[in-house]
Order: structure tokens, then sequence, then C-alpha cells
């Protein structure tokens, strides 16, 4: 078991290794508060072990120090750590709560679920209900908000999650395998995108990865024809697919690289070359999460030359463009970025009004808004970034929350960097009624605590403390 005084140890000696390489480096902790962009007071906390911050402060930090990556393995490995105390600690307090874990597993296995061996894996079984169709109202389970909460915040907890077994294949005997049963896997998928949009993917990647072994199942052991056979490994490599981003969404690296290698290999034996495409295009965008914009250039150009030997859905050929827009912004390369933005922008203006797949909706006028403005941010053009990032919110309904969270929490850096805090609060408040409204997202909790400890320095101000007493119930480290 993990206890809260292993966590403090770890949190110390990742401090202590922050603070070696910059004495190496010769740098004060202002010299590397300028060049991150953070505050002296955050080097200072961070390297007290009194202060946590996100991946990509170690990124940058990594690069700056030229710490050939120790940086980012170790923040890595508190991170796990971390995660699995919360892991652990939110499956006592579950246990705590719900009693007779037998009584409550016979009542999910009796509503159709199939035998549920810990209440941590109640966000998995809600899912899938979702995605399924069949109801939530579990016997014996009230759905309320309380429940609903849960579902979102449990989902972080990947580790108990995936160590309970629950996402196993309900299959165990697929028998005589049809094209209807291809065909609702690939619904599966479609139902998992609309939720992912609204909701994040914290709370949704555990029931991907149930549907993806159902997938994995009829394969392995059904009885089908040749047609079929094609049906299903399309159908089970788009499932593979939606699970690698939704892990990624959850900030499940791990898991979310190997869904999307195994996708890549379903989309080669389906000769898919549409999920080749989308699936090459994720890991550009991961690889751009992970502040590797190299690599995220040379994924988005596979992804380009994969979709230029095929007609794909409409919308598609965009996506590798906004990939290489932003890696070329993480690099300063500001011709790059306009060229991608303008090749995107004009795929979109001839296919936008076409009807395509589930994974290509989300590309609209203002998505491609929205990732001008984090380019611009990037790149420090911070009146166009805010411009755009305004844009791009104001066309966002509830149907694609998580999206606007996350450029919400955008124009409050944007406006950060022009000098501009009280209205950094602003949109970070808005994007703290998005995440209380269910959105579960790793990457915009991510952002967020970066603009937050940023806006820990402006505490005289009467929107930033709002926003700074708000924070930790919503969406402060739990």
């Amino acid at each position: 078991m993990i206890n809260s005084q292993d966590v403090d140890t770890a949190k110390k000696e990742l401090g202590r290794k922050l603070a070696g390489w910059r004495t190496t480096r010769k740098l004060t902790q202002l010299d590397l508060a300028r060049s991150v962009p953070s505050s002296r007071s955050t080097i200072a906390g961070v390297e007290r072990g009194a202060q946590v911050v996100d991946h990509t402060f170690w990124a940058r930090c990594d690069a700056l120090l030229r710490a050939g990556g120790e940086l980012i393995l170790a923040y890595g490995r508190f991170q796990e750590l971390e995660r699995q105390f919360q892991a652990e600690r939110a499956a006592g307090a579950a246990r705590a709560r719900w009693g007779d874990i037998d009584t409550w597993s016979r009542q999910i296995a009796q509503s159709g679920y199939g035998a549920v061996p810990d209440p941590v894996a109640r966000s998995t079984a809600a899912g899938c209900a979702e995605i399924s169709g069949v109801p939530n109202d579990l016997p014996g389970v009230a759905f309320d908000d309380m429940r609903r909460r849960t579902l979102v915040k449990w989902g972080a907890t990947a580790a108990a999650v995936a160590s309970t077994g629950v996402g196993r294949s309900s299959v165990a005997h697929a028998g005589r395998v049809g094209a209807h049963d291809a065909e609702r896997l690939s619904k599966a998928a479609v139902r998992l995108y609309g939720l992912d949009y609204r909701h994040g993917g914290d709370s949704l990647w555990q029931a991907a990865t149930a549907k993806v072994n159902d997938g994995y199942a009829m394969l392995e052991q059904g009885t089908y024809t040749g047609t079929v056979e094609g049906h299903l490994l399309k159908a089970t490599g788009r499932v593979q697919m939606c699970a690698g981003w939704l892990a990624l969404d959850a900030g499940e690296h791990t898991i979310a690289r190997n869904c999307f290698t195994d996708a890549l290999a379903l989309a080669r034996q389906a000769s898919d070359r549409e999920v080749e495409t989308a699936t090459l295009s994720y890991l550009a965008l991961q690889a751009n999460a992970l502040a590797r914009p190299r690599e995220a250039s040379r994924f988005a150009s596979a992804a380009e030359n994969a979709t230029s030997t095929i007609g794909g859905p409409p919308r598609l050929g965009a996506v590798p463009q906004l990939r290489k827009a932003i890696a070329s912004a993480l690099m300063a390369d500001q011709s790059g970025t306009d060229t991608a933005i303008r090749l995107a922008r004009r795929v979109l203006d001839r296919d936008g009004d076409k009807p395509t797949e589930q994974w290509c909706t989300f590309l609209s006028p203002a998505e491609l808004d929205g990732i001008e403005g984090t380019c611009a941010v990037e790149l420090g053009r911070t009146t166009q970034a805010q411009t755009l990032l305004e844009r791009a919110i104001a066309g966002y309904d509830d149907r694609y929350a998580r999206n606007r969270a996350l450029y919400r929490v955008r124009l409050a850096r944007a406006r950060l960097t022009a000098g501009a805090p009280d209205g950094a609060a602003d949109a970070a408040n808005e994007a703290l009624d998005d995440l209380a409204e269910e959105v579960a997202s790793w990457r915009v909790n991510a952002e967020l605590e970066a603009v937050a400890h940023q806006l820990a320095a402006y505490p005289e101000i009467p929107a930033v403390a709002g926003f700074l007493a708000r924070y930790p119930s919503v969406a402060g480290p739990q």
C-alpha cells in the first residue's frame, strides 16, 4: 500500500532533481521562471516539494536545462506513484460507502452488465450502459448527482479500474458472427465519440476497452465468412482507435500508445486507410501533448501520406494539417504553422457541408479557430490568439463541452500573457463551469492547473480570488 508520506517523499525528490539541474546550468530560480514561463515562487515551491505542476512544465524545464529526458522520466514516475495512491484511496472510500460489494456486484450482474468485482469499476459499468443504450438506473443504486460526479472522478483512477479486470470481454463464446455484430461494434465507437465530445475521456476509456475486447473475442472465437471478417477487423480497429483517443484524453499515455499501435495493425490487416490516417494523426496529437513536436510532425506527415492515397471521409485530410500546425508552433516555426492552417481551412471549405465519420465531426470552423488560436498563443501572438479563441468558444454548444472548456483554458493563458489576469480568471471560471457539468479530461485539467498556478500570483484581484476559491473543489488536484 502506498501512503501519503511516500507521495510527499517522491515529490520532494522530484523537486531536488529540478534544483540540481538548474544549479548545474548556473541559472537562478528567476532565470528559469522567465524561460518556462512561470513564476519564481512556483519554481521555489516545486523545488521544495510543496507544489505540483503539469507535464508541460516538466517538458519545458527538461528542454531548457538540457536534462536529456531525466526530468520528464522522473515526473512520469512520480505521477504513476501518485495515481496508484489515489486509486487505492478511491477504492477504499468506495468500499466504505457502498458496503457489501458482493451484493452490489450481484445486482449489476442481474442487470445485464456481467460480474463487477470492485465498486471502482462503477464508472465502466455506467459508461457501457450509455454506449449500449441500456438504462443507467441499476437495481438498488440510484443514479443521482453524486453518482454522476463519481463516474467522472473515478474515471481518473485508471490503475485501480484496470486491476479489477473490468473491461475484459463479456463474450465468452462468440458463436456465429454476422455483419450485424460488426455493425454494433462500429456503432459503439460512434456513441463513444459523441459522449467524449460532451464529457471527455476520463470517464469513458475503460468502457471503450471493454468493447475492444468484445471485438477481439469475436475475431478469435467466432465463426464467420471472409466478408464478415473484413467488417469485423475494421470495426474492431475503429473501437481500438477510439479507446486510444479516450485514454489519451484521460492522460493514460502508455495505454493510449498501445491502443494506437494495435489500431494501426488492425487497419493494415483490413486495408483500412481511413483508420490508419486517423490513428497516425492521434499519435501526432499525443506527441504534441507530450512536448515532442518533431515526433508529432513525423506522425502528421505519415498521416498526410496515408490520406493522400484515399478518398477518405470528408474533412479527414484536415486533421494531419492541424497536428502539423501545432507542432510547427511548438518549434516556433511561424511559416510552417500558417501553411498548415491554410491547408486545413482549404479542406474544410471544400468538405465542411458533407456528412462525415463521427471522429471527424468535431472539425468545424470553431475547431480550426481554436487550433489557430492555440498556435498563436505558442507563437506569442496574444491579440490574434484571444480573437480566435473567443470565436472558437462561441462556436461550441454543450455537445462539445470538452473542446469548449479546453479553449477557455487557453484563452485564460493568452490573457495572462497579455497582462490581463482579471480576464484570464473570467475565462478560467467559465472552464470550471464546463468541468462542473461533468467534463473530465486530463488535457483540460493539466492546462488549467498551470493557469491556476499563474493566477495565484494575483490573489488581490476579485475575479482571481473567486476562481482560486472555487478551483480546488471543481478541478484541483485530488
